[in-house]
């Protein structure tokens, strides 16, 4: 058996860095993907029928997690729990072996891409740059189970009011032209979940009167996001061209 299993491509993502990313996918119907096969003859025959599925299944590899060692426990970073859980129980990153997976919506396949074939995609939360293992389509009769259960992960995510400022909403659509309106619902929905680390979302939620005021910003496509926390509500200030 293998113990080297080489990429097949590369995802190109709207998320530069894991804060922003949502934890799980489908959360954002407006995170957009791109998965850039490598250049192989034989790619082109292997897509061959993807297209007539409306979702996958997308293999990767945690790359951005470092070559650290693994941990056995992990803090869910949505979910509040009084006690850390097995990392089998979890889709952490920080796995024996840094392998994820995600069901994303197949939007197109653009077999006369530059260079090589594109996957488009929807609803994903990986990070841009991200090592591709494997595609495999998504079939309901045997992946959705009515009847499942959501073991410690039941309780629902808890989403955030966000209103923008007049001066960002300017500034967006003079820079993103006739993508404004998409590029607008994705940023709300990003940070309607609160893009911030665990720790900061603990120390400082959005709901406590201690937090009015303060200033956060994170990365995503090419611009820095400025916001504040005002009034129990999120605020985007500006947009920051990178």
């Amino acid at each position: 058996m293998k113990d080297h299993y080489p990429p097949i491509g590369v995802m190109r993502s709207c998320f530069k860095e894991k804060f922003g990313a949502p934890r799980q996918s489908l959360m954002l119907d407006r995170a957009w993907g791109i998965i850039k096969l490598n250049k192989d003859k034989d790619y082109l025959a292997a897509v061959e029928q993807l297209d007539s599925f409306s979702h996958i299944w997308v293999l990767f590899v945690f790359h951005s997690r470092g070559e650290g060692a693994w941990r056995p426990k992990i803090t869910p970073p949505r979910i509040e729990l009084e006690n850390r859980v097995g990392v089998f129980s979890s889709r952490s990153p920080h796995r024996p072996n840094p392998i994820g997976m995600s069901a994303v919506k197949l939007d197109r396949i653009d077999r006369s891409a530059k260079d090589s074939i594109e996957i488009h995609c929807s609803g994903v939360d990986i990070l841009d740059g991200t090592p591709i293992l494997d595609i495999k389509p998504y079939l309901p009769y045997a992946d959705s189970i009515p009847n499942a259960n959501s073991g410690w992960a039941g309780d629902e995510i808890e989403r955030h009011s966000v209103s923008f400022s007049e001066e960002s909403i300017a500034w967006l659509k003079k820079k993103s032209g006739e993508k404004f309106a998409e590029q607008l619902q994705l940023f709300e929905q990003v940070l309607s979940l609160d893009p911030r680390p665990t720790s900061q979302r603990k120390a400082n939620p959005i709901a406590s009167p201690m937090s009015h005021g303060l200033v956060f910003r994170f990365r995503m496509l090419d611009l820095d996001i400025e916001w504040k926390i005002e009034q129990g509500k999120i605020f985007v200030q500006q947009f920051i061209q990178l």
